[in-house]
């Protein structure tokens, strides 16, 4: 009897294609997924985007920008001359984390190379900050050193033309080696400046604010839409294409209601955040009600897309797990997009997830304008108009036949 349940239940298996997918290929993904974030956070090697830029012409800093150049964990953008500029870049969020070298790496009244960090990733700055002290202790000694001696020669009286001779002649030995044992860091060798300082909540919070709302208005929608197969197995959705409008009707009011409710959920979410962890969106509640909108349109489209596809609810909430779950792996509704690997991070911009975590941050705490999230709120936009419009398709055509 025991062998015969085994064989019954193993049958049903075999036969449920998506029983299979959601029980054999979705937790390998999953893992593939988090193993490659997690084997790059297990190291101080995280694939940073990083803002260059330097203000001289040094010697010294065109050794230093090859140097981190030729580091595979460091995406560096062409060398600006300004420090606003890679401030600029990482305010804006084009930049995981900004390195701007200063003029003379010889002065001592200043650190001569600026970390630029952003509130929201403060584990990029110390990662850089790590990355830089090792790089210049292994590749530049010459550079410590000269900056050690430029801190101690005041306390000595100064150095006699002969001792600077020789001092000069060995820094130059030093630099022409391209390995080196020494492992002491140059004092005040890096400084570190946030930009865009936030006010109330921990920025980690904001963050999560924004992918959780997203997540579950996915999950949300998704649950919600697979209605539809119902009423379209029980035969309603037959009586209403008798109507002068069709099944448009139903897909469109579904769209609507799906559209409210994820409104309704984001808000609560938010309230919450903001009753017990003081994140603010009064100042922006216009840009975040028209981004909220934009996402409940998305999830809802999407969803819709996915009930009109399957053919029956079990199927639906086995293909909406799958698509929910790996967009808000890869889009960052999990773990920070910038502490995963470069082709993954690529990969979730195809996510709304990415989109809706993106449009939040860049309105409600970098402070960014409309017209700088328009790519962001059009993205969502044509999710939500290309699945609704693929489901009224697809509803039409299974009546037909």
């Amino acid at each position: 009897m025991i062998a015969s349940i085994l064989r019954v239940m193993a049958l049903s298996l075999i036969r449920d294609r998506g029983a299979l997918v959601l029980a054999f290929i979705l937790p390998p993904v999953i893992f593939v997924i988090f193993a490659a974030i997690f084997a790059a956070t297990a190291t101080d090697k995280l694939p940073l985007k990083v803002a260059f830029g330097k203000a001289a012409n040094h010697e010294a800093w065109h050794r230093f920008e090859k140097v981190l150049r030729d580091d595979p964990s460091l995406h560096l953008t062409s060398a600006a001359s300004r420090e606003v500029e890679v401030r600029r870049q990482v305010e804006r969020g084009t930049a995981d984390v900004g390195l701007f070298l200063r003029d003379d790496p010889d002065i001592t009244e200043a650190a001569p190379v600026l970390i630029v960090v952003e509130p929201s990733k403060p584990l990029a700055g110390a990662v850089l900050a790590g990355q830089v002290q090792r790089l210049v202790a292994r590749d530049l000694p010459d550079l410590a050193l000269s900056r050690t001696i430029s801190t101690i020669e005041p306390l000595l009286g100064g150095l006699t033309p002969e001792q600077g001779e020789r001092l000069t002649k060995g820094i130059a030995e030093l630099a022409a080696k391209t390995t080196s044992t020494a492992s002491h860091e140059g004092p005040g060798l890096v400084e570190t400046v946030t930009v865009g300082a936030p006010q109330g909540a921990n920025t980690a919070v904001k963050y999560y604010t924004g992918a959780v709302a997203i997540l579950f208005l996915l999950f949300s929608a998704m649950q919600s839409a697979a209605i539809l197969i119902d009423e379209r197995n029980s035969g309603i959705l037959d009586r209403i294409a008798v109507m002068p409008a069709g099944p448009e009707v139903l897909v469109y009011g579904k769209f609507l209601f799906l559209v409210a409710q994820g409104v309704i959920q984001a808000g609560l979410i938010f309230a919450a955040a903001a009753v017990f962890y003081d994140v603010n969106v009064i100042t922006k509640v216009g840009l975040w009600l028209l981004i909220t909108i934009a996402a409940a349109m998305a999830a809802s489209g999407l969803a819709l897309a996915v009930a009109a596809t399957c053919t029956t609810k079990q199927q639906a909430q086995t293909i909406s797990t799958f698509i929910v779950l790996i967009c808000s792996a890869v889009g960052g509704s999990m773990v920070p997009r910038f502490m995963m690997p470069l082709w993954l991070q690529d990969l979730g911009w195809l996510t709304p997830n990415s989109w809706v975590i993106e449009a939040y941050q860049d309105a409600l705490w970098r402070g960014q304008a409309l017209p700088e999230i328009m790519p962001e709120l059009l993205s969502l936009f044509a999710l939500a108009a290309i699945g609704t419009i693929y489901a009224v398709a697809i509803s039409k055509r299974r009546l037909r036949l």
